[in-house]
């Protein structure tokens, strides 16, 4: 089964992308940042009510929204986004500044966690595991925060921290800031949402 893959890259400046193999989806001031990059957009979407430099999207198709609507502009790249087929998305520019927008972007992450949603900045990477066992291996990033999207069993091993069948809710922050040997198996009956942090 072949995975398609895309990046989003909303108003928030956060610095380049990390895959440069796939394509991406400007949101609003997103697509100057991509273009800075060297990057031209598939598709702008948005209320472009950001974007400074309007002869951008002279060159792009547009998806233009009202201001005044029911959805972020980043909840609608990414609807458009599985609409297009694609099940793997990298998410850029949603952090830092607005965090009532990232919180947004956070609520979206729980909303479609059977596709994998992964956001990133200068700083942190942010995903969802679902229920099983994953082996993640240790990568530029120090350290790993993990939070219950529901209450659920977590058993952490090859790390500082380790846990055994430990009850998880949705309201502990006991698992901040731990730290990875080469490689953390996280066993996990319920789905987490998983922060790695520089």
């Amino acid at each position: 089964f072949f995975k398609m893959k895309v990046g989003i890259y909303a108003s928030i400046d956060c610095g380049n992308v990390h895959d440069l193999s796939i394509d991406y989806i400007g949101v609003d001031q997103g697509v100057m940042h991509l273009i800075r990059q060297g990057i031209q957009p598939l598709i702008a979407i948005g209320d472009m009510d950001s974007i400074e430099d309007l002869s951008l999207l002279e060159t792009l198709p547009v998806q233009k929204f009202p201001s005044v609507k029911d959805d972020t502009d980043t909840a609608l790249a990414i609807k458009y986004a599985l609409q297009q087929g694609y099940d793997e998305i990298d998410v850029y520019g949603v952090t830092k500044k607005r965090m009532d927008h990232f919180l947004g972007v956070m609520c979206l992450l729980k909303k479609y966690s059977s596709y994998s949603i992964t956001i990133y900045d200068e700083y942190n990477k942010i995903y969802v595991l679902k229920p099983g066992v994953h082996h993640i291996l240790k990568d530029e990033y120090k350290y790993f925060s993990i939070f219950a999207v529901k209450k659920g069993k977590l058993t952490l091993k090859n790390c500082h921290y380790p846990l055994n069948d430990y009850v998880l809710d949705i309201d502990d922050p006991l698992c901040v800031s731990n730290q990875m040997d080469q490689e953390v198996i996280i066993e996990n009956d319920e789905a987490i949402i998983v922060v790695q942090s520089l």
